[in-house]
Parts: structure tokens; sequence; C-alpha cells
């Protein structure tokens, strides 16, 4: 009796075809074993399954190789038009794989978790067949991210201080990141909640690629200006911020929900001086875009909608 999910007469497998086929051109086992770079035991075991598939011997195996018997000659036909077909599946396949909807997004690691993840989870959600790709832009800027739609490489982008004006694109903004200093745990709490220059200073800031093209920096710039020497680590392991923090690396900047989650685990919580929300969009081309890259930008729209 076969087990559950199991067939009970066993398939061929078409590596069994293929060194059948083998052994047809080359004479022998052991020539077709040398033919295929494998070993003359893997053969031979390949070629006794499949004569038990067939019911009954394909070859007479002697001294001066293996010849076909009656039930191998009738077997050579089919067996190559059964690996041609195979090949044509494969090919066919290949031609249909427009068909399954795809999106490509460009983020950076400081939105790919926030609301890249957000977004695109929802979207799967109401796509059940979707497959996605999400790439880091190339560059050295957060600006950068809108250059792949440009190039036609990315469908949309999910960036911070989106531009503006620019032709051809279409922008969809996003709610701000409202965002928070997490201090490593028994960090003292600042004066009225709200960390100044000094405190940065003193604390020390893990920051992530690109940190000094955002306008986030540029505030913090503008409130401390040696806010470089603050710098104590740069990781683009956005997802472990929060740990870095928590291990007493130094301080990391991250939009509130995150931030409260580390207040739980003891993190030293708290405003930084008159930092402004942090502004983000979801970037496309205008007019040239598949049904499944509309979709997602009226998702980002009705999410956008819902939220304060």
């Amino acid at each position: 009796m076969s087990k559950f999910g199991e067939s009970a007469t066993p398939r061929i497998d078409p590596r069994q075809l293929q060194d059948f086929l083998a052994v047809v051109e080359h004479g022998s086992i052991t020539a077709a074993a040398a033919n295929q770079f494998t070993g003359t035991s893997s053969v031979s075991q390949s070629i006794a399954r499949l004569e038990r598939r067939v019911g009954g011997r394909l070859f007479n195996r002697g001294r001066t190789g293996a010849t076909l018997t009656a039930r191998g000659r009738n077997l050579i036909d089919p067996a190559r038009e059964a690996l041609a077909a195979l090949d044509r599946l494969v090919v066919d396949s290949e031609s249909l794989l427009p068909a399954v909807p795809r999106l490509s997004v460009a983020t950076t690691a400081s939105l790919a978790d926030d609301p890249a993840a957000v977004l695109l989870g929802a979207l799967r959600t109401e796509v059940p067949n979707l497959r996605i790709n999400i790439s880091d832009p190339p560059g050295s800027s957060v600006a950068d991210a809108i250059h792949p739609v440009m190039a036609g490489t990315a469908d949309v982008a999910i960036m911070e201080s989106p531009p503006t004006g620019v032709p051809g694109t279409r922008t969809v903004r996003l709610p701000d990141h409202k965002l928070r200093l997490v201090c490593p745990p028994g960090t003292p709490s600042p004066v009225d909640g709200v960390f100044i220059g000094e405190d940065l200073m003193r604390i020390g800031l893990v920051v992530a690629p690109r940190f000094e093209t955002s306008d986030v920096y540029r505030h913090l710039r503008s409130i401390e200006p040696r806010i470089d020497h603050a710098f104590v680590m740069r990781s683009q392991h956005r997802d472990a911020f929060a740990d870095f923090a928590y291990e007493g690396i130094g301080a990391v900047i991250l939009e509130l929900s995150s931030a409260e989650r580390a207040s739980e685990r003891g993190c030293t919580v708290g405003e930084i001086f008159e930092l402004p929300p942090r502004k983000i969009a979801a970037v496309a081309r205008d007019g040239q875009n598949t049904q499944i890259v509309e979709h997602f930008l009226r998702l980002c729209a009705e999410q956008s909608a819902r939220k304060p």
C-alpha cells in the first residue's frame, strides 16, 4: 500500500530518460556516466529504476557494453518526445510569467519596515499571488530612490523628502513619521522630555547609510553643528536599531510606534528639540503604470486618508 500523498506507481524521472538516451548514444553505462560527469553507479541505478517502471530490461549488458533489447528500442522515440515536451513546457511557462502580477519597489533601509512592509503586506492580502521585488536604490542620497523609477527598473519608490515637480512622475503622499530619540536603558530623561544638541553629543548616535542627505540630519546640524562627531556607528540593519540602543551602543532615531516598543523594553525615549515629522511619499511614473501599480497607489492614498 502506498503512503498518503505518494503514487502507487512511481513516476518516471526525466533524469532516468536522459540517462537511458545517454547509454543508447555512447554504447555503455561507463561511457554515458563519463560524458555526463557523474558516477557509473548513479547511471546504473537510474537505468534499473527505469526498467522496473517500464516492466522489463532495456539493455543486455556485456563485456562489450550495453545493447538494446526490443523494449529498449521501442522506448527511444517516446523518451526523446517526452524530454522535448518538457523543454517546451519550460519555454511556455516562461512566456506566461508576465501574467503573474508583479511589483518592484525601490526604498531605503529606513523605510523598509514602515511604511513599505505595512503597505506591501496590505497589498498582498488583496492580491495573494502577487510577486514583489524590493530593492535598495543605488546612490548615496535618500533622493536617489526616485532614479530606478525614472529609469524603468522599479515600478514605484517609497521615499523620504520626496521631490516636487519632477516631469513624468506621480506622487502620493503618505502619513508623516513622527520621530523619537531612543536611548540606552539608564539614560537620564531629558528636561520636559526633549533632548537637545548637547544630549546627542553626550549619548552618541547610531545612523543609517545616506543619513547625511536626510531632512533629519539637516535639522540636527542646525541645532548642533558638531553633530557629525556624535556618530558612534553606522549600519544598514535598520530592523536592529532598537537592539543597538538597548545594548547601549548609542541612541537611535525611530518612528513613534517603534520607539514606544523600545520604551517597553526599558529604553529612555524622548523628543528631539523642534524636530519636524519626516515627509514620506510613494512615487511612480505618470500614465505608464500596470494595473497592479495603480492598485498599489490607490492603496497608498487610502492608507494615508485613514491616518491622522
